[in-house]
């Protein structure tokens, strides 16, 4: 066993950790109240804020004091799991955080604060000129910080590293390549056969925000989210925060054109939702049981949004659900004619609202871009651009604006460039993880359409929620599925999908 003097300096590292963590809560809802319910003529102020807890923060990242304790503890002998991950994962963010000024720190998360104001002007005045400043600032910092990381082969993989444990450029391209020689055909094959679903019942018809939202609730009611410790709000990008298991705040956005967009957004904010209401409480406070990086993280979002929320199953149990908020215009929809429409493949211009078959071409489009962009081949003003093109050779489609086109993404202007590649290692991810629930569920299929989701969600608690950032991302999935990360499982989902939709 430690020596009792080796688990006071544990222990005086874990309430060190405990006040960065704390910060980290703050930050996190100034975060949300800027995009909820701020006031605009306190965007000034609420950069200056953030600034000023981003520095705050980073100075206790950056305390001697965590250097000296971490030596303290390192190479002694009888810890447990739990605290071998803690101390792993503290000297991980000691020798990030340690690389990066202080002032910044603060400077790039006061300019963050500033280019999500003007991203979301941008966005809605479909004037991409209003954001180019910001957008050119926010590559430069992002180049500065990869610069302080240090990095071995590309200064991109310095980026993707900080949202995916040993991510990086090696490890990306040969994955996208194989999912694009895989998944290219079968978008191929159902294009050329020119049939689609009848979505007239969908685009003749106006949708109801109250509709929406009662329907959304009652979804992610059913899926398992507390909303006595959390909540659900509407802003311009859909998303999922909140500081605590205690507190999980999640949005999404309405439109009377399109119910699925709301649907299946706060399917997926749920999905987020519920991992982190089901962390393990008992590692409050502690790296150990934070959510285990965003590959996994995504995995639990597109998991609820596409394989349980777009399978015929669930469209079986959601039809009388439809029907209730919008019985005049779901009169003679049948659970197939449902299930139909919310897996229509068709190449399409915003990434949120792809289908499972073209979303990775958007992730992957997003990659190549960036890559460009932290590379210097790229420059911003050129951009815009480059994003239609990419559309059009990949997806052939183009956008008629820029607020369908470059401007529909938040992740730049948060400066979470890197981030992108994460959401596609979900999708494997995800595939991998509801093929060995599967096994232990063998009546999962009549479960979803009866719109009993408990027992999934159980399985998550036990194999990923609970198990928080003990392990290494591909050390979890390896752990719960019983074998290391790989795209098959998602392939297969894809093509049995195609083939029962399109008789492929």
């Amino acid at each position: 066993m430690p020596l009792s003097r080796d688990m006071d300096a544990y222990d005086e590292l874990l309430e060190i950790l405990k006040d960065i963590d704390l910060m980290g809560q703050l930050r996190s809802l100034l975060g949300w109240d800027q995009e909820v319910m701020m006031p605009p003529k306190a965007a000034a102020l609420r950069g200056e804020q953030i600034a000023w807890i981003s520095r705050e923060s980073h100075k206790k990242k950056t305390s001697s004091r965590i250097g000296e304790l971490l030596d303290e503890l390192d190479g002694i002998d009888g810890l447990r799991d739990i605290e071998i991950a803690n101390i792993r994962l503290a000297r991980e963010a000691y020798e990030k955080a340690t690389k990066l000024p202080t002032e910044f720190v603060s400077e790039m998360a006061r300019h963050n604060s500033k280019a999500l104001i003007s991203w979301t002007e941008a966005r809605e005045k479909n004037d991409f000129s209003i954001f180019r400043d910001d957008l050119a600032k926010c590559i430069d910092f992002a180049r500065k910080k990869a610069d302080y990381l240090g990095y071995e082969n590309l200064r991109y993989d310095a980026l993707l590293d900080i949202y995916e444990s040993g991510l990086t450029v090696a490890r990306l391209d040969p994955l996208f390549d194989g999912l694009r020689n895989e998944v290219a055909p079968l978008i191929r094959s159902v294009t050329q056969r020119g049939e689609s679903p009848d979505m007239s019942w969908i685009t003749d018809n106006k949708w109801s925000r109250q509709g929406q939202e009662r329907l959304s609730q009652r979804v992610s009611e059913a899926m398992g989210f507390d909303f006595d410790a959390g909540r659900r709000d509407a802003s311009t990008h859909p998303f999922c925060g909140g500081p605590n298991p205690d507190d999980v705040r999640w949005t999404t956005r309405y439109s009377d054109d399109d119910p699925f967009g709301s649907l299946y957004g706060s399917m997926h904010e749920t999905g987020h939702g519920t991992y982190e209401q089901g962390r393990p409480r008992n590692l409050d406070f502690q790296p150990a049981g934070y959510a285990n990086g965003l590959g996994i993280h995504e995995s639990q979002s597109r998991l609820w949004e596409n394989q349980i929320g777009r399978s015929y199953e669930f469209c079986k149990w959601v039809l009388p659900l439809w029907k209730e908020e919008f019985p005049e215009n779901t009169d003679g929809i049948d659970a197939e004619k449902l299930w139909k429409s919310v897996n229509m493949i068709e190449p399409s211009l915003i990434r949120v609202e792809a289908d499972e078959a073209t979303y990775n071409i958007h992730i992957m489009i997003r990659y190549e871009i960036e890559k460009l962009l932290i590379s210097g081949e790229l420059e911003v003003d050129d951009l815009p651009d480059k994003w239609d093109d990419m559309y059009e050779e990949y997806l052939g489609v183009r956008a008629e604006d820029r607020a369908s086109g470059v401007l529909q993404d938040i992740h730049w202007a948060m400066g979470a460039i890197g981030y992108f590649p994460t959401y596609t290692l979900g999708n494997l991810y995800s595939a991998q993880l509801l093929e060995a629930a599967r096994e232990d569920l063998p009546d999962h299929d009549s479960q979803i359409s009866r719109g009993d989701f408990q027992p999934l969600l159980n399985w998550m608690r036990e194999r990923v929620h609970s198990r928080g950032s003990i392990l290494e991302p591909a050390e979890l999935i390896e752990e719960a599925c019983g074998s290391p990360p790989s795209p098959e499982a998602f392939v297969e989902y894809l093509k049995r999908k195609v083939a029962r939709l399109y008789e492929i």
